[in-house]
């Protein structure tokens, strides 16, 4: 490349994302995001794309009579076609971008539209040194715990925290560290999709998982064991000897990380969900709550240090306590506020005051928390959107049991998977709470999912219980 093609390369990667076959459903959706790849890497030419194939093909002995013609290039980014050369397909990834877990997923792209495997089995595994998670801050207590749990015999933590409180950011920042102090050589990274937004993108099968990790760790696919415990032994055979980080991203239960744990000496891996895990020993979990109110304040400066306070000097705590201190409202807010040049944070504040008035929540706030509530049962979900009436800061099993109309047993039973899901909060002992992000989410299901006779008989079975309700 010359100078001028690596600038244009690195202006585009700063300006795009990179193109995520995974969503593709069709042909063309794949040649669009072929297209969408030739830009992202810095739209070389044709020529010079079919040169680099062509490179790679005869480093590795392809005969001169099976090289690339540029004719047969130029037709694998044209729309309309009913089939494609995967080899030549896959050839113009690499040659577009060189990451081979990004090469991985477009074979099973390529796999899923031509109806050779299933969406589950879709999934792209990194194998890049990690960079620190933008605009980080806090967390210090936290990060020097897990590498105290990844530097351990154990070699296993998992993070676990409701929807929004930065389990993700927290993982690549601690990813991050632990490579660039050279505490481990290697860093896997994989999104499991336990939760994910679309429907079309169910949670990674453990087989796939464990297909990207044998080629990023350089076995030929002629020789993947067609078996998921095959691959399980010759994962942790690779690994053997080497000091790797796993990091398993957004896992939806223990059976979808079993197969994926390293161990094997030297190795650690860093599992992050939304539920409480049952496989990890307890010393291995690390609950993650909403920052405290000083690493708000703090997130919220750093974030838009140019905006002035205005008329209300505690405009900064009103909008952290607004946001209940979790990390994905404060980071809604945070680009709100760079949005707005004219705002101060007190008109910000008075903003989210007004909104709050009517009941309503940030987009990406409601969809996070709505991932997690699609998970539960439908009676799980009842449950919580009656939990939500309690007007008071918290409540105990007779309040829950007279909400739900369900037995003590029962309603204590519904409490503590509730907790496991990080949809509520476990206090003193006997005692729970709702997040007020969460609860404001739950009292809008209640009203778009329950009649009002229903809510009003909650309401009335709370009150002849002697305990608080609120106007609805």
């Amino acid at each position: 490349m010359t100078l001028v093609a690596d600038e244009m390369a690195r202006s585009a990667r700063r300006h795009l994302s990179l193109p995520d076959p995974g969503r593709a459903t069709t042909l063309d959706d794949l040649v669009q995001r072929l297209r969408a790849l030739k830009v992202w890497a810095g739209d070389p030419s044709f020529e010079t794309i079919k040169e680099r194939v062509n490179a790679r093909w005869a480093a590795a002995g392809r005969p001169e009579r099976e090289m690339a013609a540029k004719t047969t290039v130029v037709d694998c980014f044209r729309p309309g076609r009913r089939r494609v050369n995967t080899d030549l397909v896959l050839a113009l990834v690499e040659a577009l971008h060189t990451d081979p877990g990004y090469v991985a997923q477009w074979r099973q792209a390529l796999q899923v539209v031509g109806g050779e495997r299933s969406a589950a089995a879709q999934v792209r595994v990194q194998d890049c040194a990690p960079s620190g998670a933008a605009g980080f801050t806090g967390r210090a207590a936290e990060l020097d715990r897990l590498r105290g749990l990844l530097t351990g015999t154990g070699g296993l933590a998992a993070v676990e925290g409701m929807a929004g409180v930065g389990k993700t950011q927290l993982a690549r920042q601690a990813g991050y560290a632990l490579h660039r102090d050279r505490v481990f050589d290697r860093v896997l990274t994989v999104d499991l999709r336990g939760f994910h937004p679309d429907p079309a993108q169910p949670p990674a099968d453990p087989a796939a998982v464990l297909d990207g990790f044998l080629r990023v760790l350089g076995t030929p696919g002629r020789k993947l064991p067609y078996d998921v415990a095959g691959r399980a032994r010759d994962y942790r055979s690779l690994l053997t000897g080497t000091r790797t980080l796993v990091v398993l991203d957004n896992a939806a239960d223990d059976a979808q990380v079993r197969l994926l744990l390293p161990r094997t000496a030297g190795c650690a891996a860093l599992i992050t969900s939304r539920r409480t895990l049952t496989g990890p020993p307890p010393a291995a979990h690390l609950p993650l709550g909403v920052f405290t109110p000083a690493e708000a304040r703090r997130f919220l400066t750093r974030a838009a240090p140019e905006v002035e306070t205005g008329a209300d000097p505690a405009a900064g705590t009103r909008i952290a306590d607004r946001c209940g201190h979790l990390p994905l409202a404060l980071g809604l807010v945070a680009g709100h506020l760079r949005a707005k040049p004219g705002w101060t944070l007190t008109d910000h504040a008075d903003w989210l005051d007004e909104r709050h008035a009517g009941g309503r929540l940030e987009t990406g706030i409601e969809l996070a928390i709505d991932l997690s509530y699609q998970h539960l049962t439908t009676v799980r979900r009842r449950v919580l959107r009656l939990l939500a009436l309690h007007a008071g800061p918290g409540l105990d099993v007779p309040a829950a049991a007279a909400l739900t109309g369900l037995g003590l047993a029962a309603a204590e039973a519904h409490l503590r998977e509730l907790a496991g899901d990080h949809l509520l909060q476990a206090g003193s002992p006997g005692r729970w709470s709702l997040h007020g992000l969460v609860r404001t989410y739950a009292l809008n299901r209640a009203l778009d999912e329950d009649r009002r006779p229903e809510r009003e008989a909650a309401l009335a079975r709370l009150a002849a219980a002697g305990l608080n309700v609120v106007d609805f």
